[in-house]
């Protein structure tokens, strides 16, 4: 199994980003312009502290490639007394450095540049994760705001057969009981549409909280969803080539093992290499010389080296999961968008049908051949089925986001 993984992450790493033109979804007219959401979305603070982060990954970069070492400067002054001779000031200079050995190097300069790697993918990486909780806050309040229109439509009907019913009550036409019933339909129409409303104002708050400026002052209409142009089980390798999930972890377990390599280099330290210089007799004697000093690898040197080691290993295996991952929830985007579009056209059906119905039966009851129980219960199933489609529509087009989303298909301006 880990030899499947290693052999799909390869492959999706080898294929490198797929061009912007293979677009597999046609973009839905309810969202705001591109232009718009770059703007807000690159405003928002985790992609603040992604870019933080940067800077702080490129600033480790360079320490590494400067490497651990600085020359050091000694400075010794004295007075020597010698008997039948007198005092002497002396004094002494010396510069030293610890010189890095070549292999060092070469694997500090590849743990920078795998950290500054995985720290500018994980700017893209955040503008992902906010996208998505931008698309699912789209969502919540085009559908909150959609099922209001449902909600008033219910409440229209309801309150016209209050009136009829009030006005056939004071004719001896209808019962009292009709009446109630009636009233009871039309206070739960108003009870539900209180509830979608406050709905939609906590979904708009947290749109204009989050990304202010973004939403418009009427909601757009909720479109009904289009099945991708690109077939849906071909999205997942496109999900997992993609994936910056995939590449920071990749780049994070190259870092990590080219530090495990470094530390056990290091358990043979760096010598350090000094000049000195020496005024000794009041200038009488001076000199010159080559110092030489090489630290001797203790334990705390190989405990260093097993624990890097270790943690290369940790990022190996976070590597593969995060390969398992990926592929497991691009399957479940693909699971999610079949089934949102299946349970769509069925719940459109279901409007359809319940729409006749409701028809027939008030057709009935205007002949009285149906009472007023039939009636309302009718009505309600026509509603109730209204809502479900309505709910059904978001819940596809939030799959489809979600799916066009983790195959960055938008929004991801820097890495285009």
């Amino acid at each position: 199994m880990k030899a499947v993984l290693l052999a799909a992450a390869c492959a999706a790493l080898a294929a490198g980003p797929v061009i912007a033109a293979d677009i597999g979804w046609a973009r839905p007219d309810f969202l705001p312009d591109d232009a718009r959401i770059l703007s807000v979305l690159d405003a928002s603070p985790e992609l603040g502290e992604a870019r933080a982060l940067l800077r702080g990954a490129e600033a480790e970069r360079r320490g590494l490639a400067a490497g651990p070492h600085e020359t050091m400067l000694g400075v010794s002054g004295d007075r020597r007394n010698i008997k039948g001779e007198g005092d002497f000031a002396e004094w002494s200079l010396q510069a030293s450095r610890a010189l890095r050995s070549p292999g060092k190097r070469a694997l500090d300069l590849k743990a920078g540049a795998a950290g500054a790697l995985a720290a500018r993918d994980s700017v893209d990486d955040a503008r992902h994760q906010a996208s998505l909780r931008l698309a699912g806050l789209w969502i919540e309040w085009l559908q909150a705001e959609a099922q209001i229109g449902v909600d008033r439509d219910e409440i229209a009907v309801e309150e016209k057969e209050v009136a009829s019913l009030r006005r056939r009550v004071e004719l001896k036409d209808a019962s009292v009981l009709e009446l109630e019933l009636a009233q009871a339909a039309l206070a739960r129409a108003r009870a539900i549409l209180a509830e979608t409303q406050g709905r939609a104002e906590a979904a708009r708050s947290a749109l204009d909280m989050l990304y202010p400026g973004l939403a418009p002052a009427r909601a757009p209409a909720l479109a009904a969803p289009v099945a991708p142009t690109r077939a849906l089980d071909a999205w997942i390798p496109v999900i997992i080539a993609r994936s910056h999930e995939i590449t920071i972890a990749k780049a994070l377990a190259d870092r990590d093992a080219a530090l495990a390599r470094r530390a056990k280099l290091d358990q043979r330290p760096d010598p350090t290499i000094g000049l000195r210089v020496f005024n000794e007799r009041g200038g009488d004697e001076t000199g010159a010389g080559l110092t030489v000093s090489i630290p001797f690898g203790g334990a705390g040197r190989s405990a260093t080296a097993e624990r890097q080691a270790a943690a290369a290993s940790a990022a190996e295996a976070r590597y593969l999961m995060v390969v398992r991952d990926v592929e497991a929830e691009g399957r479940n985007d693909v699971a999610r968008a079949r089934a949102g579009l299946s349970a769509w056209a069925r719940a459109s059906e279901a409007t359809t049908a319940a729409a006749q119905a409701a028809e027939r039966v008030g057709r009935a009851y205007a002949l009285g051949e149906r009472d007023l129980t039939d009636l309302l219960a009718a009505r309600r199933q026509l509603f109730d089925v209204r809502r479900g489609e309505l709910t059904a529509r978001a819940a596809a087009q939030g799959a489809l986001l979600r799916l066009a989303l983790d195959a960055h298909e938008l929004w991801l301006s820097e890495e285009d």
